[in-house]
């Protein structure tokens, strides 16, 4: 018996072991998904984090344009203060925008968290919303703002500092719609 032949039972065990170990890399992943992120954008400054940050959703939109140039462009955040010390959000700015808009007394509490961009009562407090801006907002847009586009944002707090975010415009809020009668019958 050559040396080849006893070679071949050895090789073909290998590459079986090896197709076996590459066909598991896969498993559990759903190729349509598997890149997708979360539409929410975040950041940390010192003990600030800033989550869910996103453009509300407007319809009816025009194309992809969700608000135009000269506008007001709310946005929809999360803050939590993971100190022990209170701090305060003085500032919003962003270079597509002349000025930003952020109301007073918005002073997150050492250990506490605060939601801007509804109706209603925020972090304890009922504040009243002028122009539908929100407590926070964007003013003076110099460019739409597009769905399925990033825009710089940068949020100053008077302890923590400033951390800038690429922000979102948030999903449409549409209810679901039935899959059209071919894909139904195919089931």
């Amino acid at each position: 018996m050559t040396v080849h032949r006893r070679c071949r039972p050895l090789l073909a065990a290998i590459l079986l072991l090896v197709a076996t170990a590459t066909a598991a890399c896969g498993s559990g992943q759903i190729s349509q998904t598997a890149e997708q992120v979360s539409p929410w954008a975040g950041g940390e400054v010192g003990e600030i984090a800033v989550l869910d940050v996103a453009f509300p959703f407007r319809p009816p939109v025009a194309g992809n344009e969700v608000y135009g140039v000269g506008e007001i462009a709310p946005l929809s955040v999360t803050i939590v203060n993971h100190g022990d010390a209170a701090d305060r959000l003085v500032r919003v700015s962003s270079p597509i925008a002349s000025s930003g808009v952020v109301a007073e007394g918005l002073v997150i509490p050492g250990g506490q968290t605060l939601t801007a961009g509804q109706q209603g009562p925020v972090a304890g407090l009922d504040v009243s919303y002028e122009n539908d801006a929100g407590l926070i907002a964007l003013a003076g847009l110099s460019e739409p703002i597009r769905s399925g586009l990033t825009y710089p944002v940068v949020f100053g707090f008077e302890r923590a500092g400033d951390v800038r975010i690429d922000v979102p415009v948030d999903l449409p809020d549409f209810p679901r719609r039935e899959p059209h009668a071919f894909y139904r019958a195919s089931r």
